[in-house]
This record gives structure tokens, C-alpha cells and sequence, in this order.
């Protein structure tokens, strides 16, 4: 869910309201928690890609785009496991395809289909947007094909329209025949800025205390959040009432780029004295994995996307390459992986160049194995990384 996160992790702050009560009240067959992840407040292509190969961030250069750079040709991931078990497998995002190279790189992901803005309101109507750049223009024409929906909020596609569609493509697929469903969805709602006023979003949340009136671009976030919080709500209720064992799971891929003043309010200090450990706090989101059949509910306190598929799969009870069990058997050590250090098991903090660290032999071995799977692909060890000894076509 894009720039879905709890700023309160941070510091505590008031609100007039939640801006999470569902999420909040989830726990009937919840798995919940905060994620690591390696950026904060843009990048959202390096959440995904940690995601979905399990390889992390931490080990590329500072600045860069996976996607953009590195996926090149057919990789392994958690898609390559989903077709070798027969899924059929679908990328969503409601938004323009070419942005981050997601066309070019979900099919060597392994997607059997790319699901973009264009595909679901025309490729017409958004090209003719890209050209004009007239949302007033964009917003009828998108009326007229859809007049009972609410389309945007803001000038993004809600998460409420997404969620439709993504039960549109489940009940396309659950009608076609007996072929399992696996979806990878990158909500649009909630990107930035936070500015601004609009006839189609009305806020209401915003801070209050010492902080009322202060940040109009956390009181607009909030504000967003609790419309993230209230269609999160409507999926769960959709898919609780299906027949088909369902599993989901969200996650925020970076907390908002806002006012660094309202962080410096939170934390009692400038960000420039930070330590690490008060530094990870702005890369942390929540994540959930429901089911609507019995799972063990439990609260995960210390986990980093690059391992989130892989808690996934076990909690699916569904078979791991042996570069998921490893990254399974890495997580019991040095549970936090991301791109500003790692946290061992006992919650001591380390910068990722850190030679001195006891874990240093450990985060080397990762970054060899990473290295072997993401750019050697000469010498890559396929079965490692696929199920069963499988060649990646």
C-alpha cells in the first residue's frame, strides 16, 4: 500500500480521531507487526523488489533503482515459485506502466499479466491526460466510463476503486476455472504531496495539541491513512465471506516525505543526531497477513521486508527454495536487514559496513549469495533459488 505507515512510531503525538481503528482491531487470524523496509518517503520499486526476491537494498549502490538497473533479464523470485506451483499471476497498479520500468520488469519477474492505469480506464483517456495534463478533463472522462465510483481521491486512484478491481480479477479468475490466484497489487492512493485542497477528499483528521495547525501535510496524511484504514476494511469483508481459502498480505513500502520539523518534534532533537537505532524508526510501516480460514495469530516485533515473503509462504504452509529457507534460518539471527544497518537477535544495531561487527562474516555470506543471484547470471545457482530444480524460462 503505497505510503501506507504510522508516523506514531516515532514519537507519540494527538489526533481528533484514529486513523487506524480496523487495522488496529485486526487480530482474528492476523499475523501484524512493523517492517523494516529501505527507503524512506519515495522509492517504491525497492520495497517491491525486496519483496519479491528477498535480496536487499543494503547491498547496492546509494541511490539506485533495482528495477531501473539491474533487472535485466529473466529473475528468480517469489513469482517464479507461484508459477511452479500452478498460480496464475497478475501485477496491479493503477498507475502508468513505464514508471520505474515495472513493464518491463514484472514479466522477467515472472508475471503472466500487467494490470495498469491505463488497462482499467483506457488507454485512450490516459494518454490523452499525459498529454494535456487537464485532470478536470481526465476526471469526466473517467466518470463517464465508471459513473458509479469514486474513482480518485485526490488525483489518484483510491484504494477503494483499486480494491474493486482487484475483486473483479479474482472473481474473473475464481470463474475461469480451478487456478489458483496470485496477485501483486501497488496501491496509488496515498502518494505525495500533501498539499493542496481537492473536491473529492475531505480531511478529517488532523493533530491536535501542541501540534494543531502546525503540519497541514501530516493532518492531509492522516487524514488519507484513515480512508487506507476504512478500505482495508471493505476487502477483509469481502474476502472473509468467500469460500476460496484466501491469504493476504499488506505492507507499507516508506512512511511520507513531510515536514522534517514534525520528525524533529517527535524525536525531541534535530535528525542529524540521531542514533541508528532512532534512525531506523522513519523505516518502519505495518504490515499485516490475514487468512479467512485459522492461522496462528501472533505479533512479529522485529522483521525487514527482504524476509516478509518468506513469513508468507510458511504461513501459506507452500514449499521454499532453499534461498527462502536460508533467508528464513538469516531472519533467526539478524532479524532487521535494510539500508541504514542490521539489528541481531538480542536488538544491538549495526551499520551494514561495519567490520568490526561480530555479524560481519554473516551480512558477507548474504551479500555473496545476493550478488550470485541478482547479478552473476553466468554462474547462477538455479536451484537455489527455484523449487524443485526447475529452469527459469
Amino acid at each position: 500500500n503505497e505510503t501506507m505507515s504510522d508516523p506514531s512510531v516515532v514519537g507519540e503525538f494527538e489526533t481528533n480521531q484514529d486513523y487506524f481503528p480496523f487495522l488496529r482491531s485486526l487480530t482474528e487470524n492476523t499475523i501484524k507487526g512493523y517492517v523494516y523496509v529501505p527507503v524512506y518517503g519515495a522509492g517504491t520499486a525497492n520495497s517491491e523488489f525486496e519483496f519479491l526476491t528477498g535480496d536487499s537494498i543494503a547491498f547496492l549502490p546509494t541511490g539506485a533503482c533495482a528495477y531501473e538497473s539491474y533487472i535485466k533479464s529473466p529473475q528468480p523470485s517469489l513469482v517464479s515459485s507461484m508459477d511452479l506451483l500452478g498460480y496464475e499471476k497478475i501485477a496491479f497498479h493503477p498507475y502508468y506502466g513505464e514508471n520505474w520500468d515495472r513493464d518491463k520488469v514484472y514479466p522477467l519477474l515472472g508475471f503472466d499479466e500487467f494490470v495498469d492505469i491505463g488497462t482499467i480506464l483506457g488507454d485512450d483517456i490516459v494518454s490523452q491526460y499525459q498529454e494535456d495534463k487537464n485532470f478536470n478533463k481526465y476526471s469526466q472522462a473517467v466518470q463517464e466510463r465508471y459513473p458509479d465510483d469514486q474513482v480518485f481521491l485526490r488525483r489518484y486512484v483510491s484504494d477503494s476503486f483499486d480494491y474493486k478491481k482487484v475483486i473483479e480479477m479474482y472473481e474473473e479468475n475464481n470463474a475461469a476455472g480451478d487456478v489458483p490466484f496470485f496477485m501483486f497489487n501497488v496501491t496509488m492512493q496515498n502518494h505525495s504531496g500533501y498539499t493542496g485542497h481537492y473536491s473529492n477528499f475531505t480531511q478529517d483528521v488532523y493533530l491536535t495539541g501542541s501540534m494543531q495547525g502546525k503540519y497541514p501535510k501530516v493532518d492531509q496524511y492522516l487524514s488519507l491513512m484513515k480512508r487506507t484504514d476504512e478500505s482495508l476494511e471493505e476487502l477483509i469483508a469481502y474476502f472473509s465471506a468467500v469460500d476460496e481459502p484466501t491469504i493476504i498480505c499488506v505492507f507499507g513500502d516508506h512512511q511520507p516525505s513531510v515536514d522534517s520539523e514534525f520528525y524533529e518534534e517527535l524525536y525531541g532533537k534535530p535528525l542529524s543526531e540521531r542514533t541508528i537505532e532512532e534512525e531506523e524508526l522513519m523505516y518502519m510501516t505495518p504490515f499485516f497477513i490475514w487468512a479467512n480460514y485459522d492461522i496462528e495469530e501472533q505479533t512479529v516485533d522485529n522483521i525487514s521486508l527482504n524476509y516478509l515473503a518468506t513469513l508468507l509462504l510458511e504461513t501459506a504452509d507452500l514449499p521454499m527454495t532453499a534461498y527462502q529457507q536460508y533467508l528464513a534460518e538469516l531472519h533467526e539471527t539478524l532479524p532487521v536487514i535494510n539500508t541504514v544497518g542490521y539489528m541481531d537477535k538480542n536488538g544491538s544495531w549495526y551499520r551494514i559496513d561495519d567490520e568490526s561487527s561480530p555479524y560481519y562474516d554473516t551480512i558477507e555470506g548474504y551479500r555473496k549469495v545476493q550478488y550470485n543471484h541478482l547479478f552473476d547470471k553466468q554462474n547462477r545457482l538455479d536451484d537455489l533459488y527455484l523449487l524443485g530444480g526447475a529452469a527459469l524460462s
